[in-house]
């Protein structure tokens, strides 16, 4: 930080932690998404002048990737197999359904903004599907039936991991130069085999010898392991993306691990959940206020742009809620279920991956005279900075409306149907 001094250094990241707490406490007191207090803190932190941003642009690409790492692992987390395969066909149709129609919507509308088509539908995988903190923090102040607290949580994290694996095979594609179905599927299936072979590996070993690391390191030893992991499967020609994302799941459903391998399940648990509740909120305070800071706003056309993708995600949310859940126990609560609509964590990471992706790729082959994609790439952590601003927002404003409705509609019922019984008696 070019001219501040190291206790100015350490007063600016202290209070970005007890920010990110303050955050967390209003979140939960008035179902209002930390994630926005954040981003407008990062935002004016720059604004002041008080903060140098330029030193950013050399901890961008470890910062970004350092976010990505853990968001696969606590998206990974978040998954129950059996939940997912057995339990919650319609959630994952919406799943699938909300991310393919976002990246066509996406691709249409950013190519009517003069962006390439193949730029517009990576945008459409980072921004389609629900952000799964934000979401979560929003249907906590509300009294929801288990079944749609459920389903609304369930989504969330299966678009996130969607969200992530599919932004990296159409990064691929970009890098690739062109489109070619049978290149990119050899080259997807090759990376994400080996990191998925080694994903498994470590998951199964780290289980095995869990019990035996000295209490009160487990946690940093599960982060270096990730890290490691990520970083080792790189080397090997994997995806290091998807072997954390293994990992994650193996982890996640641990219980089900032991069982099928017969390993003894009277040794000590691994503390996923402590971990990823302490390690999570410290990555996702600083990247939300990271981003605030290496966003400009200047760009009216970037505004548009997010406001007609939002407005284009709202309406094909709406239309698909209605759709899936027909004729289910989800379709009296459609409305509210098509209104909690916020993006978050996952966008605000995926949004920097494209453009350090390629600047790595050019580098890496010494190609120059990219200097048009790279400026496309560059705007997409503004535009994801506004669809997140604007996202919260609605879903702020819409799901109290909403839910209030929802409510006397109830109430209306259940008078009307005492008085039927009462006139029947």
């Amino acid at each position: 930080m070019n001219g501040l001094s190291i206790e100015a250094v350490f007063a600016i990241f202290g209070g970005i932690i007890l920010i990110g707490y303050l955050g967390e406490v209003l979140s939960k007191r008035f179902s209002i998404p930390s994630a926005l207090l954040l981003l407008v803190i990062g935002y004016f932190l720059k604004a002041s002048g008080y903060v140098d941003t330029s030193w950013l642009g050399g901890v961008q690409g470890i910062f970004g990737t350092l976010a990505l790492i853990v968001l696969l692992f606590d998206g990974g987390l978040s998954l129950g197999i059996r939940e997912v395969i057995f339990k919650s066909g319609r959630v994952f149709v919406m799943s699938i359904l909300i991310t393919l129609v976002s990246i066509a919507g996406a691709a249409i509308i950013m190519g009517f903004f003069g962006f390439d088509p193949l730029i517009g539908a990576i945008v459409g995988a980072i921004a389609g599907g629900i952000g799964s903190t934000t979401t979560i923090s929003v249907i906590k102040g509300l009294k929801l039936p288990e079944e749609i607290s459920r389903f609304l949580t369930l989504e969330s994290s299966i678009t996130d991991v969607f969200s992530i694996v599919i932004t990296i095979v159409l990064t691929q594609s970009l890098l690739a130069g062109y489109l070619d179905i049978q290149m990119i599927g050899q080259g997807i299936a090759g990376t994400f085999s080996v990191g998925a072979l080694i994903g498994i590996a470590s998951a199964i070993l780290f289980i095995s010898v869990f019990s035996k690391i000295e209490k009160g390191y487990g946690y940093m030893v599960m982060l270096g392991v990730i890290i490691g992991l990520y970083a080792i499967t790189e080397f090997l020609g994997g995806s290091g993306a998807i072997g954390v994302l293994i990992f994650g799941i193996m982890l996640g459903n641990e219980k089900s691990v032991r069982s099928i391998l017969h390993m003894d399940e009277t040794e000590e648990k691994v503390p996923i959940k402590e971990f990823h509740t302490e390690v999570s909120f410290i990555v996702r305070t600083f990247f939300f206020v990271f981003l605030g800071m290496v966003v400009n706003l200047t760009s009216m056309n970037n505004l548009a742009v997010a406001v007609s993708l939002m407005a284009f995600f709202m309406v094909a949310r709406y239309v698909l809620t209605y759709l899936v859940t027909r004729n289910s126990e989800y379709a009296d609560f459609k409305n509210i279920i098509s209104v909690v609509n916020p993006r978050g964590l996952a966008t605000a990471v995926l949004a920097t991956y494209p453009l350090i992706a390629m600047q790595n790729y050019l580098q890496k082959n010494g190609i120059e005279n990219s200097k048009e994609l790279l400026t496309a790439l560059g705007n997409l952590p503004e535009i994801a900075f506004d669809i997140i601003v604007i996202s919260i927002i609605a879903t702020t404003v819409l799901v109290p409306i909403i839910w209030n409705r929802q409510n006397k509609t109830e109430k209306t019922k259940d008078v009307d149907s005492d008085k039927n019984t009462n006139e029947k008696q």
